[in-house]
């Protein structure tokens, strides 16, 4: 994730306060202050602020974000010129395998998920619509760092703060990049139960023409059902599939 140069603490700090928010599902000021090491008054005067312009609610003795941040998701998504093309494609992979297909964009270094689909066997997770992973370990992520330009490429790799996250996560730099290599002459990129345990799953960049990547759709299921045969050759041929009907329409955006 980019850091801010000269970050403007009154600005970090309202952030901070709408991270607490999002991740407690709400709280009261004297917890706020305790998590972002403020003083209640300052939380509470950022609070007001924010709950003045839509953004936190006050609701009994605790604090909650406010829905105008769905206002601000809702025209973020849309600058995603692909958005409605890849969810149909997305929804149709879900029905077709069962199991959970995902759209993927990355920004600042980090893959983020803007649209999931479950099939009827699709397996629970933590991902959601907004949720955001390390590159290295999923399959949405090292097949859009496999065909990135080689500087971007290279900077995400260098700031990288690898974690063994399963026994499986790659966490070797040098490792990474054959396995990159590979996913540039395969097309695909595969999750070997490298984020969750027992979850493993396949995954291919959406370019275009020119080679400008706009994100990757994957299938993601229990390893128990997605064999080696499954993994690496029904749910490729439909990824492929997807990928393909996606860019053919591109050009004509």
């Amino acid at each position: 994730m980019v850091e801010a140069k000269n970050p403007v603490q009154a600005v970090q700090r309202s952030l901070d306060i709408v991270d607490v928010l999002r991740n407690t599902g709400g709280a009261r000021v004297t917890d706020i202050a305790a998590q972002v090491g403020m003083s209640k008054g300052t939380v509470h005067c950022h609070l007001a602020t924010l709950e003045e312009n839509g953004y936190v609610v006050h609701d009994g003795t605790e604090y909650k974000l406010g829905l105008r941040v769905i206002d601000l998701a809702h025209h973020a998504k849309n600058r995603i010129d692909i958005y409605d093309l890849v969810t149909k494609e997305v929804d149709t992979l879900a029905e077709e395998s069962g199991e959970l297909a995902l759209f993927t964009v990355e920004e600042g270094g980090e893959g983020i998920c803007l649209y999931k689909s479950e099939g009827d066997n699709a397996v629970k997770t933590e991902v959601y619509v907004g949720y955001r992973n390390e590159l290295y370990h999923t399959a949405v992520g090292k097949a859009m760092l496999a065909f990135m330009p080689v500087e971007r490429r290279d900077r995400i790799i260098e700031e990288t703060e690898f974690e063994a996250i399963t026994s499986n996560t790659i966490t070797d730099e040098t490792k990474l990049r054959e396995e990159l290599a590979e996913i540039r002459e395969e097309g695909i990129a595969y999750n070997h139960e490298e984020s969750i345990h027992g979850l493993v799953g396949a995954g291919a960049p959406i370019r275009d023409q020119d080679g400008t990547i706009y994100g990757a759709i994957s299938i993601i299921g229990p390893a128990r059902r997605m064999g080696p045969d499954r993994l690496e050759n029904e749910i490729p041929d439909m990824i492929h599939r997807a990928v393909n009907i996606v860019e053919i329409n591109i050009t004509s955006l």
